[in-house]
């Protein structure tokens, strides 16, 4: 459930520092929902205290400098071993000689991810300790929102006090006219994709980007941007080889056809990219007759309009991802499936077949990532339902309190790996979430 953010603050008098420090010196405390981000322990006065003493000028300078990859880049799952990351996205790398809490921000495109990760054992010298353990989502109009909203009034403070501070007053006016311009913010979202601060990608890779997406489609090249990060270039070299040659498919491809669904399911404005793919999933299901049975090799194949075998071929395409390219209308395509396992080979035709269902960009390629996306995470869910209904598989596991056994035995029946029968019993509360993406 996305929820809102808060950033709350009360100016404070201080007589030391410089002008910029004594002007924006305050009590500063955030919260997503009920759940509150700042919440420490004074370890000198033994207190347990809701907001913490630092400058909101440091903050707003951090926001402000890492707007564009907070905004648009993806979790990372090496972020605690990838110190460039941790700086543009934990509120820990605020500086400024405060200690601020270890908030994670990472973005999906449609929405942001707030974790909090307390130290599980803070350095000796450091006065406070944060407590809360925190797992929310905002929506990025909230982020945006509150963020704007935020940095103005400390620009107001600073205008109020006629300070110069022309470190965080230019840098915001520079972001805020980017994003105003279209063709600015399309460049900075791709830096911010690949993994880097604004003005640091080589321009050859933003280029080779924006000129392929009239080809391939901008929504797809942010995808591949989201997953290649600093290797996007050569990630998109061989997709363009692949796109780029004539006749047949190439080793390891297979040409088929989606079939067309009438109709549509019901969607919410508030439902999460794996509530509309369950949606969607079952709408297929339900219209292609296949109830809640497993799928076999060669129902799947014939809904695909190509053979049983494409999917124990054992033949890795020479894609660095699983993709399919649009060879024209009528739901023709061409798969490139860089799995060799039958069950991760069927996954990945599923997330395909989902991605066309829904996506109607009219962009040529279709890619299957590991980023962490909205367009991803749709993927994912549509796979897990049409493969692995969640009715069906609790009908087969039969026990509230499944076990490895248990668990191995449904995947063998759905023909899908045993991480997606958790997956779903996971998301659907039916085991218990274990911290998977943001492990400590």
């Amino acid at each position: 459930m996305n929820k809102e953010l808060t950033i709350a603050f009360k100016w404070l008098g201080r007589q030391t520092g410089s002008q910029v420090d004594r002007a924006l010196y305050a009590d500063i405390g955030l919260a997503v929902g009920e759940d509150c981000l700042t919440l420490l322990e004074d370890q000198e006065a033994k207190t347990v205290q809701t907001n913490l003493l630092a400058s909101a000028h440091q903050l707003a300078l951090w926001f402000a400098a890492n707007w564009w990859r907070l905004r648009w880049e993806p979790a990372n799952p090496n972020w605690s071993k990838d110190a460039d990351w941790r700086i543009a996205h934990s509120m820990a790398s605020a500086g400024g000689g405060y200690v601020w809490p270890n908030v994670i921000f990472a973005s999906d495109g449609d929405s942001l991810a707030v974790v909090s990760r307390p130290r599980l054992k803070p350095a000796p010298y450091e006065p406070i300790r944060y407590l809360n353990r925190i797992d929310a989502r905002i929506t990025a109009a909230e982020f945006e929102q509150k963020v704007d909203a935020f940095i103005t009034t400390v620009l107001s403070r600073l205008h109020s006090f006629a300070i110069q501070d022309d470190d965080l007053s230019q840098l915001w006016s520079e972001v805020l006219e980017e994003r105003r311009d279209a063709e600015a913010t399309q460049w900075r979202k791709l830096e911010a994709l690949c993994g880097y601060d604004p003005d640091e990608a080589p321009a050859a890779l933003v280029e080779m980007l924006i000129s392929d997406s009239a080809h391939l489609g901008s929504h797809a090249l942010e995808e591949v941007a989201a997953q290649g990060r600093h290797s996007t270039q050569e990630v998109l070299r061989q997709i363009l080889a692949l796109a780029n040659a004539t006749g047949k498919p190439k080793a390891g491809g297979f040409r088929g056809t989606v079939p067309v669904l009438t109709g549509a399911p019901t969607h919410h404005a508030s439902d999460r990219p794996w509530q509309r793919a369950t949606k969607l999933a079952l709408h297929a299901r339900q219209q292609w007759n296949l109830g809640k049975q497993p799928i076999s090799n060669e129902k799947l194949a014939e809904l695909l309009g190509t053979r049983a075998g494409v999917f124990t071929n054992p033949t890795k395409a020479l894609s660095p991802m699983p993709i399919a390219l649009r060879t024209g209308t009528g739901g023709n395509l061409d798969f490139y499936i860089n799995k060799v396992h039958p069950n991760s080979r069927r996954f990945a035709f599923g997330r395909l077949l989902g991605d066309q269902l829904d996506f109607t960009n009219g962009g040529r390629l279709i890619p299957a990532t590991d980023a962490a996306t909205a367009r991803q995470q749709f993927q994912r869910a549509f796979a897990q339902e049409f493969l692995c209904p969640f009715d069906a598989l609790l009908e087969d596991i039969n026990t509230d309190q499944p076990d490895d056994d248990d668990i191995q035995a449904a995947a063998d029946l759905f023909m899908v790996s045993p991480r997606v029968v958790t997956t779903v019993l996971v998301n659907r509360g039916e085991l218990e979430r274990e911290a998977l993406t943001w492990a400590d």
